[in-house]
């Protein structure tokens, strides 16, 4: 094929270049840039955090834990009663925490009660112990199990016994492929060649399956009697974060507020360790940079540091004036924030009080050659199967419902 005659100066118009039109590649030399840019960094840093705690692999698809408690204390009461009543009445099934010889205070009166006998929730008492007189006692009123008073020579009491509570878990398995033909393969690529190239990205996108799944995986199990049509083997899911948290669940129902995070910051104290890291949306962030306070919370430090090999955003201090670690979850600015969306979600987690359980020989593996024999073509895989540890879910806490401030 003849070319076309130039006259003149040759300008860059009149070389040859790329036709999107007849996909020529000409005679230019594109200018890329080898480095490919990425949209959403690893912000995986809860999946991070729990990689290097120390953990134990499972033997089995479904994992179980034991959670322990120290016995109750408190009890309530459920009617009013009068100063010369000599009975008391608790809520159902507290009296099996209250037994003959205990000593109770009433904790909005002050009055020393001791306990003669108990009958299911029903007590008998002897009212005015101690240096505070007998008073009315109103329903709700709570009382405090001091201890047991003895007396010389008194037989082996009533042992009683609080029961462990039985935690669990499944595993979850997780597959990121991808396939390539063998031409695609041997091409020379911006950036590098493939598989290469898409095995790197594929890390991310496995590593952002299992940062999901800790915070809001679902808790199931499927045997295969019941599987759904086109699948005929069990199939387990891994519940995370959201979860487990029930009791310390705060809905903020507005802007965020320095009383409303500390309260909440207080409840979650109250159990477990001070190892605990707040993870949160971009709003509720925003909430707190804005925040003007003085005494023990006035620190909100911007300074990062490593926390348990992670990068933190920042520090903040709370009522029991502990330095909580703060982690911006970036990629949740994508959630809806309306009608209280995972967008407006915080999650206080006690460290010490969670753990990655993979099942043993089937922690994240990269499968290669996975192709079908005989095809002209490459594939390979990330493969985990795992279940995740969160125990005494009252250690942890969960904020919602965040919105901009004002």
């Amino acid at each position: 094929m003849a070319g076309t005659i130039i006259q003149g100066a040759v300008s860059t118009e009149e070389q040859l270049g790329p036709s999107a039109a007849t996909s020529a590649e000409g005679e230019k030399v594109i200018a890329m840039d080898e480095k490919i840019r990425k949209l959403r960094p690893d912000e995986s840093q809860f999946t991070t955090m729990t990689d290097r705690t120390p953990s134990r692999s499972t033997n089995r698809e479904k994992y179980n834990w034991l959670e322990e408690d120290d016995f109750p204390r408190l009890i309530t009461a459920l009617n009013a009663q009068l100063v010369g009543d000599t009975t008391l009445v608790t809520q159902a099934g507290q009296g099996k925490i209250v037994a003959g010889r205990d000593l109770l205070r009433n904790m909005r009166t002050g009055e020393g009660i001791s306990v003669t006998s108990v009958s299911t929730d029903t007590l008998t008492i002897a009212r005015g112990v101690g240096s505070v007189a007998a008073a009315a006692i109103n329903a709700g009123d709570v009382f405090l199990v001091v201890g047991d008073a003895q007396a010389q020579g008194s037989d082996f009491p009533t042992a009683r016994y609080l029961q462990r509570v039985l935690g669990y878990n499944f595993t979850q398995i997780t597959r990121t492929p991808w396939t390539f033909t063998g031409t695609d393969t041997a091409i020379e690529k911006y950036g590098g060649r493939e598989p290469a190239k898409e095995a790197k990205r594929k890390a991310r996108e496995h590593k952002r399956k299992w940062e999901a799944i800790l915070f809001w995986g679902a808790r199931s199990f499927t045997a295969s009697s019941v599987a759904p049509a086109g699948n005929t083997e069990p199939q387990g899911t891994c519940g995370g974060m959201i979860e487990y948290i029930q009791t310390v669940k705060r809905d903020a129902n507005g802007p965020l507020t320095p009383t409303f995070f500390d309260t909440f910051l207080m409840d979650v104290m109250a159990n477990g360790s001070t190892d605990k890291v707040f993870f949160c949306a971009p709003i509720i962030a925003l909430n707190m940079a804005q925040w003007n306070r003085s005494g023990m919370g006035s620190q909100w430090q911007p300074t990062p540091e490593n926390v348990h090999g992670v990068h933190v955003d920042a520090f903040i201090s709370g009522a029991y004036g502990y330095r909580v670690p703060v982690v911006v979850k970036k990629e949740w600015s994508e959630f809806p924030t309306a009608n209280k969306g995972y967008g407006t979600y915080g999650f206080l987690v006690d460290m010490e009080y969670v753990q990655q359980r993979p099942l043993r020989d089937r922690d994240t593996k990269l499968l290669t050659e996975q192709q079908p024999k005989g095809r002209d073509s490459y594939s390979a895989e990330y493969l985990r199967e795992a279940s995740f540890e969160c125990v005494h879910e009252r250690a942890h806490g969960l904020i919602y419902g965040v919105t901009a401030p004002p």
